[in-house]
């Protein structure tokens, strides 16, 4: 366990960074062809690179970190740069670039949070590495510096994207042998995940939740009202998150209405959330981030409203679901199912130990910082590229 820095301060010296591609369960992947992008795109995201990164620090221990799928080198390196010698123990990841002004030169009401205003730096990566080094620094996992776990396990479903109904089962058959209680889903413009679950309805297991997500597609009420009600007869937890455009406030309402349903509403920008909670379009929250601290933020928002919600995702590798993990175990209103689905979405997820899952939650670690390393011959294996970054 790394010791207690000395008060001289704590820095990186040196970074090695790894860009891979770890594909997904062709099973889990599976969707039938449908027309548009937003659908094409459904299948490619496992291909999109990933950059994992372990520093070296000052007081002679590594941390890990990790960028969003798709983000360019580029934005890797102009990233590390800012944090070569930076002294981590005099900066906060959600301060450290914060900007008084709007990108286009006017004064803001509130300073702009570091996520908000990276300008061509990766957030993600900032903070995965901070969060890691601080706590080995400091001997603390990661949800210490968060505030405090209020819980040793945080509650997991299993992900699938648009199989058809065979594939589904023999999924849903899996999900329950890991001891999973729900499995969350996408669906199409004509609900064909909706369709498939339907067809199963009388070899659906007992006391099992399914959220099926259609990306605001199902247009409205009026063309998806015979369908949820058919899913509200089914003999299982049904939650459906993000049914319609947000706009269309009337229709989640009176969706909101047909029960048993939970409506889910998950708001990828602050404007969504605030008229949500003003305009009462869901009845729980899917409030994944870009930011740990911002997660935090909109649940606490959330909570004030009497509101519980989950930790979403973009299914990324191990350093990152981990970030998640420490994160969900400190939101007191976290408690549906968040999406730490990766173990079993994707081959590998490139770090150790891997983790680990009982009664279908994720256990929080107890060890310093995010309580994870690099497997460097699992890296090895999905590597595409290699380089370091140094003082110059």
């Amino acid at each position: 366990m790394p010791q207690m820095t000395r008060p001289g301060g704590l820095t990186f010296t040196r970074f090695r960074v790894w860009q891979v591609v770890v594909p997904a369960r062709a099973d889990i992947l599976s969707a039938p062809e449908s027309r548009g992008p937003l659908y094409r795109d459904s299948l490619a995201w496992p291909d999109m690179p990933i950059h994992l990164v372990e520093g070296e620090t000052s007081a002679g221990f590594t941390a890990v970190g990790e960028c969003d799928r798709g983000t360019s080198r580029a934005t890797v390196e102009a990233t590390l740069r800012d944090l070569l010698g930076r002294n981590l123990l005099a900066m906060a990841p959600a301060t450290v670039w914060m900007e008084g002004t709007s990108p286009v030169g006017l004064p803001m009401s509130y300073p702009a949070w570091s996520w908000e205003s990276a300008g061509g730096r990766s957030y993600l990566l900032l903070e995965s590495l901070w969060y890691d080094a601080v706590g080995k620094a400091a001997g603390l996992p990661a949800h210490q510096l968060l505030g405090g776990a209020v819980r040793k396990a945080v509650a997991t479903d299993f992900w699938v994207n648009r199989p058809g109904s065979e594939t589904l089962r023999a999924l849903i058959r899996e999900a329950v042998d890991r001891g999973l209680r729900g499995m969350k889903m996408k669906s199409n413009f004509q609900g064909d995940t909706a369709r498939a679950l339907l067809s199963l309805a009388g070899d659906l297991p007992e006391n099992f939740r399914f959220t099926i997500d259609p990306m605001y597609a199902w247009r409205s009420l009026r063309e998806s009202a015979r369908r949820l009600e058919a899913l509200a007869r089914l003999p299982c937890e049904i939650q459906i998150e993000d049914p319609f455009p947000w706009q269309v406030a009337e229709d989640w309402r009176q969706a909101r209405s047909i029960s048993p349903l939970t409506i889910i509403c998950h708001p990828r920008r602050e404007e969504i959330f605030r008229f949500a909670l003003q305009e009462e379009l869901a009845h729980a929250y899917n409030l994944g981030t870009g930011s740990l601290v911002g997660f935090l933020h909109m649940a606490r928002v959330a909570e004030f409203f009497h509101k519980d919600c989950w930790q979403g995702s973009s299914l990324e590798l191990g350093v990152l679901q981990h970030l998640r993990l420490h994160a969900a175990a400190c939101a007191r209103n976290c408690v549906l199912a968040s999406d730490l689905q990766s173990e079993w979405v994707r081959e590998h997820t490139l770090v150790t130990p891997r983790m680990a899952y009982r009664d279908g939650a994720a256990l929080v670690p107890e060890e310093p910082g995010l309580g994870v390393a690099l497997d460097h011959d699992a890296v090895a294996y999905y590597a595409r590229d290699y380089f370091e970054v140094t003082v110059e």
